[in-house]
């Protein structure tokens, strides 16, 4: 049996919002921030998700496990980015007159053989800055996206994106993607909880990597098999219910109010003023409009 993300039903105004307009919202500003690395465009980003997210009266105890992997992902990313690239990939910055505050020692890449080597690694105005950035875009979405599942009736996510004009099979598609993995999740608990029944233990394994990845196949095969059964289950269901063959209906039928219709109109509105400024500012470098291609560093802290 699929399951679903914890649904937490509640009077919230965004449980309220319809589905398609979450889904917009979600799609538009992820879109959005990805157009530029600009500080201040993407502090206000961030306070827009902020405010979105806390409308939703989300507790803390209720998202805890998911807030703390997106923490993990955010750290790798903007660190990960920052080491593998030496720290000068900075979009919208002039490392021509770059502002070094320090260099410490670290390893990076060379020209010849092994190819890798020690290196000093610039700490800059700029990079930090571009950190800051990749952190805010990163945490921005993240508001957005994690409030989705938590607010929003698994019964509608299909029937919202049949109703933004996508195809059947594309929404039932998504729909069983949100089902994947909590019902994978179940899956791996369920399965755990059974070899550690029979004097399988996990923490024990011994071993290098690839012979503690062989150990864990009384763990992983029932999984994997699991999983496959589940998704020819799903098949033959659709299959004798002609999925595909025909236009479907639908069990729930959304109906947006003016204040949703109001909500979705200034989101697709916003997306599109946002994307027309981000291409004319490349023709108009001297306007202000060019603000989306600079980083924006605060002039407090260039001088």
């Amino acid at each position: 049996m699929l399951i679903n993300f914890p649904y937490i039903e509640r009077d919230s105004p965004i449980h309220r919002l319809d589905t398609r307009a979450k889904l917009l919202f979600l799609l538009a500003l992820g879109l959005a921030v990805a157009q530029t690395s600009n500080f201040w465009f993407m502090l206000v980003a961030l306070i827009l998700a902020s405010i979105y997210y806390g409308l939703a009266h989300l507790k803390w105890s209720e998202t805890r496990k998911a807030w703390l992997l997106i923490f993990w992902i955010n750290i790798v990313i903007v660190l990960g980015n920052f080491f593998l690239t030496g720290g000068h990939v900075v979009r919208g910055a002039d490392l021509t007159q770059e502002h070094i505050l320090t260099y410490f020692p670290f390893i990076g890449f060379t020209a010849h053989a092994p190819f890798i080597g020690p290196a000093m690694l610039p700490l800059s105005v700029e990079n930090i800055t571009f950190l800051i950035t990749q952190a805010m875009r990163n945490f921005s979405i993240a508001l957005v996206a994690i409030s989705l599942p938590y607010t929003t009736n698994p019964s509608h996510i299909s029937s919202a994106i049949k109703g933004l004009g996508i195809p059947d099979s594309i929404a039932y598609a998504v729909d069983l993607t949100f089902r994947f993995l909590p019902t994978v999740g179940r899956d791996f608990s369920t399965t755990m909880d059974a070899q550690r029944a029979r004097g399988f233990e996990l923490d024990k394994l011994r071993g290098g990597p690839f012979g503690k990845i062989a150990r864990m196949a009384p763990l992983v095969v029932p999984l994997v098999i699991g999983s496959i059964i589940g998704a020819e289950d799903i098949i033959n269901a659709m299959e004798l219910r002609c999925f595909g063959v025909t236009k479907r209906t639908w069990l729930i039928e959304l109906r947006a109010r003016s204040l949703d219709r109001i909500l979705i109109a200034l989101i697709i509105a916003a997306f599109l003023a946002i994307t027309i400024l981000n291409i004319l500012g490349g023709y108009y470098p001297d306007s202000i409009i060019h603000f989306m291609h600079i980083q924006g560093i605060p002039t407090f802290l260039t001088r």
